[in-house]
């Protein structure tokens, strides 16, 4: 598939989804009685107090987030789960022991050198774009995590070695500790927990299932963004090697 139909349609998938929000948020400021307040939690008056607005925003970014983390995956994947060309120097080797002329060789050796760049290439602009989301996944996990926090009153998210801790008692700077212990559990393979490194006090109340399951699917996918930027490294390095066409194929 081109390249800019795949832009393309990425692009109008990322139009259509904030369109979609921004109806939501539209229809519910409008109506008498805003019904997002009845699937989220916070204050729905009018005004920089309106808690559960605040909320709906946090989930906007959490959603433009995983949205341009599934333009990442959409680019990176194809070109993972294709074998991909052969080493350059092993065709040439296998060409010259099949009796292949010449002419016929360096067309197959430029053929496939064209196509590692382009795998190449591909795959570097899936891996910055993965990259990019997972920064904003990260300033997403924070921000719903603090107007949560905000939101939710009497409510326990979090615990410290003491017990529970209601939400609205936790500061900003806590949630941003808590979120680093987060990252770090999930790019390090949870080492920085079996050693006990931590960056702040607090852990996920388990009792709040909600909040554990959102903290569970950050933590999943930011390790897989993590780990497949590493396999797109690998491939993309892999790929420039292989595109680089020997010498005798220059000459000619």
């Amino acid at each position: 598939m081109p390249k800019g139909f795949t832009g393309i349609r990425l692009l109008l998938v990322f139009v259509a989804v904030n369109t979609i929000l921004f109806l939501m948020l539209v229809t519910s400021m409008t109506s008498a009685h805003p019904w997002l307040a009845n699937v989220l939690p916070g204050r729905f008056e009018t005004g920089v107090n309106a808690s559960g607005y605040w909320v709906f925003f946090s989930l906007v970014l959490l959603v433009n987030a995983l949205t341009v983390l599934l333009a990442g995956f959409v680019l990176v994947f194809p070109a993972l789960l294709d074998g991909g060309p052969m080493n350059v120097r092993k065709i040439e080797q296998l060409l010259d022991r099949a009796g292949i002329s010449d002419d016929s060789k360096d067309a197959c050796i430029a053929a496939v050198s064209e196509q590692a760049v382009a795998a190449s290439a591909q795959i570097a602009v899936g891996r910055a774009i993965l990259i990019t989301g997972g920064i904003f996944l990260v300033l997403a996990f924070a921000a719903v995590t603090t107007t949560l926090a905000h939101a939710q009153t009497g409510a326990a998210m979090f615990v410290n070695a003491a017990g529970p801790i209601a939400s609205t008692s936790v500061g900003s700077e806590q949630i941003w500790r808590f979120t680093a212990d987060q990252i770090s559990g999930a790019l390090l393979l949870d080492i920085p927990e079996i050693y006990e490194w931590h960056f702040g006090d607090l852990a996920n109340d388990t009792h709040a299932r909600l909040f554990t399951d959102f903290v569970f699917a950050f933590r999943a996918i930011l390790g897989w963004v993590g780990l497949a930027t590493v396999i797109t490294l690998m491939r993309g390095l892999r790929l420039g090697r292989n595109g680089k066409k020997p010498a005798k194929a220059k000459e000619t």
